[in-house]
């Protein structure tokens, strides 16, 4: 029993000879990085950074219902050291004989200060494969401004996209595209604009027909402590509209109506700084 007491005051003598203080590691250069899944004959992904756990971008999302990353949704963009990473992508299964296949397998450099988005692309059908296609998110709007771009996630129909900014999706379309001819797995440049509600429309390039449209989220802009939330109302905040085809019929995608044809969804790019 004596031992017992004994070993705690021993230990206690012996931190009281140290005075090293607290030990912290130092932060390493970080990017960012986010995940989106525009593979449109496939089921949810994990998505993990293999060469290290800490300071690792992965697929988690706060937007998926259950289990892996699934078709049109995309993860935060997550600190991430930036070094040359080694990525794996696996498909989303309850079965360890499913999810210990290696859907994609590659080293990506991800550079200090830049945010980037690593979008999921290609087939998972019989002979197909799946790769990343790189997307620079560098928004700078004014204090005063939103930014928003259109970027095309399909591969064939509808090929080319034209996208236009406009105040609700009944009325006629500009003459002049706000974002023309973007090109299959590109982005447009940003076009900044004052805040206030907006629809971004979009339509195979070359026609005049509004087809798909989304409205762009509201966000907010700062009050008191709390800081602009992204969106219309959010001054100094980025949005991308992503053009995502539609699921391939018979597929694991999601097989409702509303993925039965091709789907504008927003993404955050751009979050401003709280002031100080």
């Amino acid at each position: 029993m004596r031992l017992a007491y004994l070993l705690p005051l021993a230990l206690i003598a012996a931190a009281a000879c140290h005075d090293d203080g607290v030990s912290v590691n130092a932060r390493p250069p970080l990017g960012g990085v986010r995940f989106i899944n525009a593979v449109p004959d496939g089921g949810p992904v994990d998505i993990r950074m293999v060469d290290q756990i800490e300071w690792s971008a992965s697929s988690v999302s706060s937007n998926a219902s259950c289990c892996g990353l699934p078709f049109r949704q995309g993860t935060i963009h997550w600190a991430t050291e930036a070094k040359a990473r080694h990525i794996r992508v696996f498909p989303t299964d309850s079965s360890i004989a499913v999810t210990s296949q290696i859907l994609h397998d590659t080293t990506i450099t991800i550079q200090a200060n830049k945010n980037i988005t690593l979008m999921l692309v290609g087939s998972r059908a019989a002979g197909g494969s799946v790769h990343f296609v790189q997307i620079d998110d560098d928004p700078s709007p004014a204090a005063t401004e939103v930014g928003v771009r259109l970027v095309n996630a399909t591969t064939t129909a509808p090929g080319a996209a034209s996208g236009y900014i406009t105040t609700d999706t009944t009325s006629a379309l500009p003459g002049t595209a706000t974002f023309a001819s973007v090109a299959p797995l590109s982005a447009s440049p940003y076009v900044m604009r004052a805040t206030g509600k907006f629809f971004v429309r979009s339509t195979p390039a070359g026609s005049t027909a509004s087809i798909w449209n989304a409205v762009a989220p509201t966000g907010a802009p700062a009050d008191g402590l709390i800081g602009v939330t992204a969106g219309y109302n959010g001054p100094g905040s980025a949005l991308s509209a992503y053009l995502f085809p539609a699921s391939v019929t018979g597929t694991k995608a999601p097989q409702t109506a509303a993925f039965q044809k091709p789907a504008v969804v927003f993404f955050v790019d751009l979050i401003p700084k709280p002031v100080q």
